[in-house]
C-alpha cells in the first residue's frame, strides 16, 4: 500500500513539475501485455496421448472446484466456472480472485475457465485462459477482467503436470 500511495505522490509531483517525465513513467508502469506474452504463459506443450490430456485437464478443473460446463474431444475443447460467495470467510480471496477491493455489493464471484488442447506434430498443446467476474444481487456483472497473472496459470499447469503423471501411471 506504502508503495502505491508513493507511486501516486510522485505522479502527482511529476505531474505538476514535468508533465513528459510522468506521462513516459506512468506509460512505463501501465503497459498493456502484447498477445505474444499473454499466449507464452497460457500455453503448455506435452507429449503424449491427446485423450489422456483431456482427462487429466478435466480432473484438475474438477478438482479445484470448476463445474465443466463442456468438454469435446474432437475440437479439443473444456469450459467451465466456478463460482463462490464474495461473503465466505473460508475462501481466500487474494489467492482466489487476485483482489479483495472492488468487491463491495459483489454477492457472487466467478471464475471461467476455457482450454484449447489441440495436436502439434508429435506433442500436445494446451492453452488456457481464465476470467473473473463479479456479479450483483442481481446477477449483473459489476467487473470482468482477465486473469493476466504468469503465476496463476503456472500454478494451474503444475497440477496438470500431476495429473498426466498419475494417469499415465494408471494410478
Amino acid at each position: 500500500m506504502k508503495k502505491i500511495l508513493t507511486f501516486i505522490c510522485l505522479c502527482f509531483v511529476f505531474n505538476i513539475f514535468c508533465p513528459a517525465i510522468a506521462a513516459r513513467k506512468a506509460n512505463e508502469v501501465i503497459t498493456p501485455q502484447s498477445q505474444l506474452q499473454k499466449r507464452q504463459y497460457q500455453t503448455r506443450q506435452y507429449t503424449g496421448n491427446k485423450t489422456v490430456i483431456m482427462k487429466a485437464m478435466l480432473n484438475v478443473l474438477q478438482d479445484q472446484g470448476f463445474i465443466v460446463n463442456n468438454a469435446n474431444p474432437l475440437l479439443g475443447f473444456i469450459s467451465g466456472a466456478k463460482e463462490f460467495s464474495t461473503n465466505d470467510k473460508t475462501i481466500d480471496k487474494m489467492k482466489e480472485f487476485g483482489t479483495t477491493k472492488g468487491m463491495m455489493g459483489a454477492t457472487v464471484a466467478v471464475v471461467e475457465v476455457t482450454a484449447n488442447v489441440s495436436e502439434f506434430g508429435d506433442d500436445i498443446k494446451v492453452r488456457v485462459n481464465f476470467k473473473r467476474k463479479l456479479l450483483n444481487v442481481y446477477g449483473n456483472a459489476q467487473k470482468i477482467e482477465e486473469i493476466t497473472t504468469p503465476d496463476y496459470y503456472q500454478n494451474f499447469f503444475a497440477h496438470v503436470d500431476k495429473a498426466i503423471f498419475i494417469q499415465k501411471q494408471k494410478i
